[in-house]
């Protein structure tokens, strides 16, 4: 279906080549995306005080730099999409630049929504030659919810659930600045990254967390959840010659008894020239081979964690876990069909796994199981999971609002059928009457619309609507699902015989039948609903919820 098979020859053909384009433009912008964020000199941008950012980014840093006026008044020229802009908005106490950076960033990006525009003719046209409505439709044909309908009626559910604690987490910021001095009496757009900041640090407890988060540690999590939950063994190996591309990949083996099920390798250090944070990569996937024997699963997950005996902060060991989920999923997979192995499904789907295994970390009570200190190897202590539990909760809500408005943006973009390659100005306008329900003003100390308070970037700037076109929403609602399904059907004995029972089943079947009904076996008795349904309670506790005003 993908390269229209099914077509007269006419369309197939087109198929084809509209295939090669959407495959070159994703290229090009994902190309421009990665330069723009790069650090180099430029004449556009936004023209700063010099002495309000030299503090930040070092005068050696900003010494390539555009500059014009001299002494007190001189000014440099910075970037606006790039990590020193990031730091700018995060850290410089002057108003001021961070409003002059902020109104860069926001400035018409004519070749973005250009190139933006003419990938969304592109899938909209392939979406219509392979028989459907739009790209969204086309991206969630085999999804758990079915069509962008399905979708919207999980947003708007959420949203309403979100808002009392996003308008009290903003509150505290407009708080902030008030504590801080800052000038002008209200809450704007470009205060929100540096008062986040600010009252983030004031509870930080980050270096206490990570004292327990070592990547020995972390393996041992994943030994425990495979032995413990799994009944699985878990051992490093040795590699045969050549078979590993660098010498600080390690190779692993999954055994159930003397059968090897699956093979990892895990390339988790940090290297020159290497780019990626943190991602899995499937080698090889099960089938059915000519003689009878299933074919091994093995896969690799690439990290870029420091090297050595370090602590890690919370945030990489949701992530390694995350990582490690997508990877067990393929590993166990015991389909006779390699595309339909472990993560080869829709994300929908395929993005669950790694959400549940997250709940290693997230629940404090199973992370003290296997965290242990990096110099004294002492258990985790109470009050350490208790700064766990806090640092997940601090503006959970308006993190997940971020979340949200960012899944809204991506149903929006990928509904709208412009009438040309170029008509841009009708995306921009389609976004804009899309949005209008977070596009209003809110009650209290705030200048701005709730979009601008939650920082929306241009379309240009948001790269999941290249790589996960319609299907952005995967990420809240996998949150949602496995915070729900971990609570009734983990949360009472995390490593508990039927517990583990019901996923390494769930494993086997790879992504052959990607359902509600499937994951549903893991939380017996609590399951049942459609995906739009999921209930939403158990995330909210887990983000320390508010009840409405």
């Amino acid at each position: 279906e993908h390269e229209g098979i099914h077509l007269p020859a006419a369309e197939k053909a087109e198929c084809l080549q509209l295939l090669e384009k959407e495959q070159q433009l994703s290229f090009d912008i994902i190309q421009r995306q990665e330069q723009l964020r790069r650090p180099s000199p430029s004449p556009e941008g936004a023209w700063v005080d010099l002495a309000t950012v030299v503090p930040t980014l070092g005068a050696e840093a900003v010494k390539s730099l555009p500059r014009r006026g001299a002494g007190a008044a001189e000014e440099i020229c910075l970037p606006a999409d790039t990590m020193w802009s990031d730091m700018i908005l995060k850290t410089v106490p002057c108003g001021k630049t961070r409003r002059k950076l902020h109104d860069a960033q926001q400035t018409h990006d004519q070749q973005g929504e250009e190139d933006m525009t003419g990938l969304l003719f592109v899938r909209q046209r392939l979406s219509q030659i392979r028989g459907y409505d739009s790209w969204a439709h086309y991206s969630q044909r085999e999804a758990l919810f079915q069509s962008p309908d399905n979708v919207k009626q999980f947003l708007d559910a959420t949203w309403e659930r979100l808002r009392p604690g996003l308008a009290m987490e903003l509150s505290l910021l407009a708080e902030e600045k008030q504590r801080l001095g800052l000038e002008g009496s209200k809450l704007e757009a470009w205060d929100v990254p540096l008062l986040l900041r600010s009252c983030k640090q004031k509870h930080e407890k980050s270096e206490e967390i990570s004292a327990y988060l070592t990547y020995a540690a972390l393996m041992k999590g994943v030994e425990l959840v495979l032995s413990r939950l799994l009944g699985l063994s878990f051992s490093q190996e040795q590699a045969t010659s050549g078979e590993l591309w660098h010498p600080s990949v390690q190779k692993y083996a999954i055994r159930d008894g003397e059968r090897i099920l699956g093979i990892l390798y895990l390339d988790p250090f940090q290297r020159p020239g290497k780019m990626v944070q943190s991602a899995q990569f499937t080698l090889q996937g099960s089938k059915m081979l000519q003689n009878g024997d299933l074919q091994t699963p093995k896969t690799t997950l690439v990290y870029a964690l420091p090297v050595g005996a370090t602590g890690l902060p919370l945030s990489f060991a949701i992530t390694f876990m995350h990582e490690i989920g997508h990877a067990v999923h393929s590993l166990l997979s015991q389909t006779h069909f390699q595309h339909l192995s472990g993560t080869r499904g829709t994300v929908d789907f395929v993005e669950f796994p790694s959400h549940l295994f997250e709940h290693f970390v997230l629940d404090t009570d199973c992370l003290a199981t296997y965290a242990r200190h990096l110099k004294t190897g002492a258990d985790m202590p109470s009050h350490v999971r208790n700064y766990c539990r806090e640092s997940r909760t601090q503006f959970a809500h308006f993190e997940a609002a971020q979340q949200l408005m960012y899944a809204m943006v991506d149903q929006a973009f990928y509904a709208c059928k412009p009438s040309a390659p170029d008509a841009a100005a009708e995306v921009h306008h389609h976004l804009q009457e899309s949005m209008s329900r977070l596009d209003e003003e809110l009650e209290g100390s705030y200048n701005g619309t709730v979009l601008s308070l939650l920082g929306l970037s241009k379309p240009s700037k948001f790269d999941h609507l290249v790589h996960y076109g319609g299907s952005y929403y995967c990420y809240l609602f996998n949150r949602a699902l496995s915070a729900h399904v971990w609570q009734h059907g983990f949360q009472p004995d995390p490593f508990g015989d039927a517990a583990g029972e019901r996923l390494h089943e769930m494993f086997k079947g790879g992504s052959v039948v990607q359902s509600m009904d499937v994951i549903g076996t893991l939380c017996p008795g609590n399951a049942g609903f459609a995906a739009q349904d999921v209930p939403l309670g158990a995330l909210m506790e887990q983000m320390g919820h508010v009840p409405p005003r």
